[in-house]
């Protein structure tokens, strides 16, 4: 009898799967969990619900019991989810409170939520249900804990489980023609933008005032001219200073910290604008408004979307689309350009490999290619920028840059078209990408092409002009962030007469754009 019974221990030496009473019976490499062999854990979830995952990489039990205090999720039993109390801090984390609750029969974390009883845990944040935690292997695989302020506790912060790369993306619900909306910014997010858009192509949209987490104005629109009276005058150049102004180097702590202007239909607010201005972690307050032309209060009530870029990127994908080009007069004879000739030919080997060079150089790699034609939109062929938004809103990749080429843009003498800055992040809005006219290759060359659509890209992206036109009588109309204020050299450079170089600062700018993966 004492023979069988060691038998039918491992003694140590137990293989994935078989039967086990501790971490002891199991191989190196191997844990003891639910009286089995298994591996050991990486991550809180690899367990399941109610455990913690140790440094030794050990499931652990949680003992967290029904009204326990708790500040992650791994602290509470199963069945049990952790839940923010209110608004009260805990004094020793400097994070909201939180207790061991019942979760409820809801979404799981990382699941689209609009509100907090959409989710299993009573936590909707970013527009997605999230975990609380104390450490990144309280997170699933692919996830980090950071801290996020939260709207309803006045933008206290508690810490939960968001994608480490990536970009998040949800609705701000607005009911009046002007509203204040807040913005949550996570730590560590490299980059936030409000979508907005009104449905009434005659009036404008745009944030009328931004306050930062701490209550600093860090951005007023510029004012109106056409609103100018002889106790608040504006001319021309006073809109356009208070535009420029947060880039004047002799006063860097005055003026606008934020480059936003409302446009019509639809215009987007990126931050940062510079790398001086970094983004802070809490609760953004900002005005959405639209406006009539003069600058006045509109009455169309905007529909806001926010965009947050959760890490740097480095890799920008290119979706190129192709309307009729037939027989268009500036290709060499007998040549056709469409979705099937593009992949071959001076398209690859001068224009996309241009590409490739120009963004080598401040560190993106160009990823994914795609290739589609559109041949039922011939009002679309020959495009008005006035009616750029009925081509751009066909658009539909989220991830990275869609380019349109068109056989001509008018007015005449514009040879690309493209929001500044787009949506990135964003699919199917009416500036979702970029135009390109190829009447350009009718004085020019494929490379020259591709230099116009990296400057797009560039300013899609959130990038400005190193210098403009008037510099030299408005010494303040420039960006800082390009090495050299009146070179040519400068993909940014006003003029279709530029370069394809980026500064340092341009170039880290850039990296941070939620077109990237």
């Amino acid at each position: 009898m004492i023979v069988v019974g060691l038998a039918g221990c491992p003694g140590g030496n137990g293989g994935l799967g078989e039967a086990c009473h501790g971490n002891d019976d199991c191989a190196g490499g191997l844990q003891c969990f639910g009286s089995q062999c298994a591996l050991r854990c990486q991550r809180a979830p690899d367990c399941g619900d109610g455990y913690s995952c140790d440094e030794d990489g050990l499931c652990k039990l949680a003992t967290g019991q029904r009204g326990d205090v708790c500040s992650s999720e791994v602290d509470c039993a199963p069945s049990l989810a952790c839940r923010i109390d209110g608004a009260a801090i805990d004094p020793a984390t400097q994070h909201l409170q939180a207790t061991c609750l019942e979760q409820a029969p809801m979404r799981l974390t990382g699941d689209t939520c609009t509100q907090d009883c959409d989710c299993r845990n009573w936590t909707c944040a970013l527009g997605r249900c999230v975990d609380l935690c104390g450490q990144p292997r309280d997170c699933a695989v692919g996830q980090t804990c950071v801290e996020i302020p939260r709207i309803d506790a006045n933008g206290a912060l508690f810490a939960g489980c968001l994608p480490a790369k990536g970009s998040l993306s949800w609705s701000i619900p607005v009911t009046t023609p002007a509203a204040e909306v807040l913005l949550p910014v996570p730590a560590g997010a490299s980059s936030v933008e409000l979508v907005m858009t009104v449905d009434d192509p005659t009036q404008k949209v745009g944030a009328q005032s931004v306050l930062s987490p701490i209550g600093a104005t860090i951005f007023t629109q510029p004012c109106s001219p056409l609103l100018a009276t002889s106790d608040e005058p504006c001319a021309d150049v006073d809109a356009e200073d208070q535009y420029f102004g947060n880039f004047d180097p002799t006063n860097p702590g005055t003026g606008n910290k934020v480059r936003h202007l409302a446009a019509f239909g639809q215009s987007v607010l990126l931050m940062p604008s510079a790398l001086t201005t970094p983004l802070a972690t809490g609760d953004y307050v900002v005005k959405v408004s639209s406006f009539r032309g003069d600058g006045s209060g509109g009455s169309a009530i905007p529909r806001v979307t926010a965009v947050i870029q959760l890490s740097s990127g480095a890799t920008l994908d290119l979706h190129f689309f192709f309307l009729d080009l037939t027989d268009h007069p500036c290709l060499d004879p007998g040549a056709v350009l469409n979705a099937g000739s593009a992949t071959a030919g001076a398209f690859q080997s001068e224009y996309l490999q241009t590409l490739r060079a120009v963004f080598t150089g401040p560190g993106v790699t160009i990823g994914d290619v795609t290739y589609e034609d559109i041949t039922d939109r011939a009002d679309l062929d020959g495009l008005d920028i006035a009616n750029a938004g009925a081509l751009l809103s066909l658009g539909k990749y989220a991830t990275g840059v869609n380019v349109f080429f068109v056989r001509s843009l008018s007015p005449l003498g514009i040879q690309a078209y493209g929001p500044n800055p787009g949506p990135a992040g964003l699919a199917g809005t009416p500036q979702s990408g970029i135009a390109i006219g190829l009447d350009t290759l009718c004085y020019r060359r494929w490379p020259a092409v591709a230099r116009l659509t990296a400057y797009e890209i560039a300013r899609y992206m959130g990038l400005y002009h190193n210098v403009e036109l008037d510099t030299a009588k408005h010494p303040t109309w420039r960006d800082p962030l390009s090495d050299s204020d009146d070179t040519n050299s400068n993909l940014l450079y006003f003029s279709a007469a530029g370069g394809t170089d980026l500064s340092a600062g341009q170039a880290a700018l850039l990296l941070r754009s939620a077109v990237l993966r």
